[in-house]
């Protein structure tokens, strides 16, 4: 095979391997109880009234599904998006969407759009790893931002004296980056003070807010708060914030289908940036969902997302209060919405080791590491709920106690 490598540039050379990714190879052997991917319950897909959906569209407009589209998105798609928006209390208009192939595709057009070598994004500690992958494959860094104890938002005061010291240091800042609903991979939710207090940081520094908002509607417990989009929407009307969403957490990942919400003029741009990529999303997909959209069907599958996620969530922090050794310094999060909660064991133990002893009794995880690039915590683990059967989620737990409590007399040992 020939070696390539002195010729690829120098963003090829900074793209990293998916962390998750790689593990799943890992996970798949059926005796493993996985607590890795991100992946929804398959029992929330609606099979029956996709297949319909899909064989309305060949029936009545196949030569159209199977042509090219334009970069923008099937209007028809696009038409039910407004409307799904403005039922969460967002206006739209076409010009202010385009569809995508999922939200993945969207981070990569954002830093595409905003990011040069070595410029710099605004982050949370930790943070989405699919956000870090897009930024470090354009040679970009990211300026990471403690979250409070209270878990309600960024440590307002850490971001505007690490922003100073930035500026100062001659850094270049191109944008925030935020998963304020159920963030990934701590389940964390913005209370409606820091998302107000995060847009007016915006408003003084220019910078553009890149909202992600893959979980936003699967929220189980608790009131639903404005997303920064509406408030800014609905307050000062700047237009300063990019929302990114999809169909992956809300009807089926498999879609590889999400929309970019935003300022008109930047949607053109991001139109520019995608053409490059892939011309036009599929045409097909797009006039399927638009398809099962029209029947009005897709509220009644996140209103069972949610129920079913919920019961999910509290089995796993049930029988983590159950296994767990108790120890003042192992605490998870408790989630009002998503699919992760997240663990934080002692701070000897490294959870990149102990993935590895985890493995071997038949149970997997996602080690925090992943979920930084500037000086990445080793003692946390990213749990999915979502997708493993009660009885998993309760032996997968259990086992997962075991190794824990192996790990900590192995230390008290030493």
């Amino acid at each position: 095979m020939p070696d390539f490598s002195a010729l690829f540039s120098k963003n090829a050379t900074n793209m990293k391997a998916s962390t998750i990714r790689e593990l799943l190879k890992l996970t798949q052997k059926p005796d493993i109880i996985s607590f890795a991917g991100g992946l929804p319950a398959p029992d929330v897909f609606p099979v029956e009234d996709l297949r319909t959906a899909a064989n309305i569209v060949f029936d009545t407009q196949a030569t159209k599904a199977l042509q090219y589209g334009t970069t923008e998105g099937d209007d028809g798609l696009r038409e039910e998006l407004v409307k799904f928006e403005m039922k969460q209390g967002v206006t739209l208009k076409k010009e202010n969407l385009l569809v995508v192939s999922a939200s993945q595709q969207a981070l990569d057009i954002v830093a595409k759009l905003f990011l040069d070598p070595g410029d710099y994004v605004i982050a949370g500690r930790p943070t989405y790893l699919g956000a870090l992958q897009a930024i470090q494959s354009y040679s970009a860094r990211v300026l990471g931002i403690p979250f409070t104890d209270a878990q309600d938002g960024f440590d307002m005061d850490a971001l505007e004296r690490k922003y100073a010291e930035a500026l100062a240091a001659g850094k270049k800042v191109k944008y925030i980056y935020v998963i304020p609903d159920f963030q990934n991979p701590a389940g964390f939710c913005w209370s409606l003070a820091k998302r107000k207090a995060l847009l007016d940081f915006a408003y003084k520094t220019g910078l553009p807010i890149v909202e992600d908002s893959p979980y936003r509607e699967i929220r189980f417990i608790g009131e639903s708060i404005p997303s920064i989009y509406e408030i800014d929407q609905r307050g000062a009307a700047r237009a300063n914030v990019i929302n990114l969403k999809t169909f992956s957490k809300i009807l089926a990942p498999g879609t590889r289908m999400g929309w970019i919400m935003g300022d008109a003029a930047l949607v053109a741009k991001c139109v520019v940036a995608k053409q490059a990529m892939d011309l036009c999303t599929n045409v097909f997909t797009q006039m399927w969902l638009a398809e099962y959209m029209r029947t009005g069907k897709l509220d009644s599958v996140i209103e069972s997302t949610r129920a079913k996620y919920r019961l999910k969530r509290n089995l796993m922090v049930e029988s983590l209060g159950k296994y767990m050794p108790k120890r003042a310094d192992i605490r998870w999060t408790e989630p009002e919405g998503g699919l992760f909660l997240w663990i934080t064991l002692p701070a000897f133990i490294d959870t990149d080791k102990l993935l590895l002893a985890a493995i071997e009794k038949k149970v997997a995880f996602v080690a925090g590491s992943g979920f930084y690039i500037d000086e990445p915590e080793h003692n946390a683990m990213r749990m999915n709920f979502s997708y493993s059967s009660h009885d998993q989620i309760e032996e997968g737990v259990r086992r997962l106690a075991l190794v824990v409590e192996e790990a900590i007399a192995a230390h008290d040992k030493a």
